[in-house]
């Protein structure tokens, strides 16, 4: 699949679609599974960073008493202390690909967390940094091995 600023190696029943962008190359990739795989080269790109909010359950009856409609549907509450990483569904990997080096997604347990990768700078434009990632989000394995399997055939143009 050639996406002008980059190419690589798909399944010939993924397509694509273009998303209209104003400042990078956006667009979505769909999978014969009709997972939805996202990508963008500009400088905006998401750094696929899960956020993970863990608070102790003191500091959330804190938190509560004196901010009774604070927004903690995203808050994870324990009771003592406990590994970050035990509540992250991605593992994460570094690689160099084409050249740069990537960072690699892949879920714990297939179907819940983030496939794709990122890179921080490709080049610097006018705008700045420019940016690349390529992810999708609880995909079915068929897609996920397909994806890890096309990260790596990735090339970059210039």
């Amino acid at each position: 699949m050639d996406f002008r600023s980059f190419k690589l190696q798909a399944p010939k029943d993924w397509s694509k679609l273009k998303l209209g962008t104003y400042d990078s190359n956006a667009g979505i990739i769909i999978t014969k599974n009709n997972d939805s795989i996202f990508y963008d080269y500009g400088p905006y790109s998401y750094s696929l960073e899960e956020n993970v909010t863990i608070i102790n359950r003191k500091d959330f009856n804190k938190l509560l008493a004196v901010n009774p409609k604070a927004d903690t549907t995203q808050f994870i509450v324990i009771d003592k202390n406990v590994n970050r990483e035990d509540f992250v569904k991605s593992k994460i990997t570094y690689k160099k690909i084409d050249g740069y080096k990537v960072k690699i997604l892949e879920p714990k347990q297939v179907g819940k967390g983030i496939t794709g990768f990122y890179i921080d700078s490709l080049k610097t434009g006018p705008i700045g940094k420019i940016r690349f990632n390529l992810y999708g989000t609880n995909l079915k394995k068929e897609s996920q091995v397909e994806l890890l399997k096309a990260i790596h055939t990735l090339q970059f143009t210039q």
